[in-house]
């Protein structure tokens, strides 16, 4: 029996997915080496450069994401995959051709103008998808995100020792080319199998923006990634701080994060298929009133054993959080503004992933315990959103 379109399509995102997020930790882990190896050599130039190298693209990728999402909106989502797997694979392997950190980060901008795939793989991955399905497949792909990006520093170790650096940005090339062929052969634009929409239902194709719905969704997607992403710059000091010794600082620190990523993916793709059954308000205020009290008793912890297992429960709400957020927000973007309405959601989210380790460190520069206070406003502030805006 053949497969639906809608699912072929979610296999071809799934793929491309996979592998665009696997391939950019693979190479990106290790920068400071290669911008090292491209003649910078003061620690301070390595990480200035290394820290504008890494922000540049996914900045530019949030800033013209609704452009192009509007783009595949009138012309189809297919090009939109099409021109985004094709510039990462051209580009990342262009990236092994450098010769100086100048032509590095012009490069990374030129990818982030044109290469932004995460931003638009909701609309793209839910294009024709029926809408009882739609919680679940989000669920699945953040969850296939998650991992990929996960597992992408332990291989790209491995390939970085026996090939070199310059050579895993070649690697991640190839595996981009991948993703082009399965877009290419798998995804279609066709709307022959497109459930029918509820004219009764169906929000406005001029104003979908505007609901408090879709709103609150774009505070959740911000606030919620930005506190994430605070725990990045402090969980090796903070371990530290409670007594874990030096010498195995790194692996511990290297552990919870990988942990708290694949809790992050199971709670993901654990809400995508509760989201289906379950009231999407209910289940979003229980996990930003669990994450609150989670984040609360972090301020009084005394042992690294004690903050591991808060972080973890954590990252297995957090998650959840985000693809719940998503669900909700198609609710009110019609059909016709698919491509711009997740486009303008997942920049967003990326907005707030980068505020997360600057807000983080000012925050630090006064106490550690200081941001999991900070944290936990800020999820109270949201289960307000949520309590006022959403209504199913």
């Amino acid at each position: 029996m053949a497969l639906p379109q809608w699912r072929k399509n979610q296999i071809a995102v799934t793929i491309s997915s996979a592998f665009l997020n696997f391939g950019y930790t693979l190479v990106m882990s290790f920068l400071p080496i290669y911008v090292r190896e491209l003649g910078v050599q003061s620690t301070g130039g390595i990480a200035f450069w290394s820290g504008l190298i890494l922000g540049s693209s996914p900045m530019m990728a949030s800033l013209v994401g609704p452009l192009w999402g509007r783009l595949g909106d009138r012309k189809g989502m297919r090009l939109l995959a099409t021109r985004a797997t094709a510039a990462n694979s051209v580009f990342w392997a262009l990236m092994a051709l450098a010769q100086n950190v100048y032509q590095l980060f012009l490069l990374r901008i030129v990818l982030g103008l044109l290469g932004g795939f995460n931003n638009t793989a909701v609309a793209l991955v839910t294009q024709l998808a029926p809408k009882e399905k739609v919680p679940s497949i989000i669920g699945s792909l953040q969850s296939v995100q998650i991992l990929s990006a996960a597992i992408g520093p332990f291989f790209g170790g491995i390939l970085a020792t026996s090939i070199g650096v310059r050579n895993t940005f070649i690697v991640t090339g190839i595996m981009n080319f991948v993703s082009l062929l399965s877009i290419l052969f798998l995804y279609r634009d066709a709307d022959i199998e497109k459930p029918p929409q509820e004219s009764s239902t169906e929000p406005s194709a001029s104003g979908f923006w505007k609901r408090p719905e879709y709103f609150t969704a774009l505070m959740i997607l911000f606030f919620v990634n930005m506190a994430d992403r605070t725990f990045g710059p402090i969980i090796p000091l903070f371990l530290e701080e409670l007594g874990t010794p030096r010498a195995g600082l790194e692996m511990v620190a290297g552990a919870l994060i990988s942990v708290a990523a694949f809790g992050e993916a199971l709670s993901a793709w654990l809400s995508g298929k509760l989201a289906s059954r379950v009231s999407l308000r209910r289940l979003i205020t229980g996990r930003l009133v669990l994450s609150i009290l989670v984040l609360a008793p972090m301020v009084f912890v005394h042992s690294a054993k004690q903050f591991s297992v808060l972080r973890v429960l954590l990252a297995l709400l957090a998650g959840g959080t985000l693809t719940l957020a998503l669900s909700a927000a198609h609710h009110v973007i019609p059909g016709e503004h698919r491509g711009t309405g997740f486009a303008l959601l997942s920049g967003t989210s990326t907005f707030g992933g980068a505020a997360g380790p600057i807000i983080s460190g000012a925050i630090a520069g006064f106490s550690i315990r200081s941001i999991f206070i900070f944290n936990s406003v800020v999820y109270l502030l949201m289960l307000g959103f949520v309590h006022r805006n959403v209504r199913h």
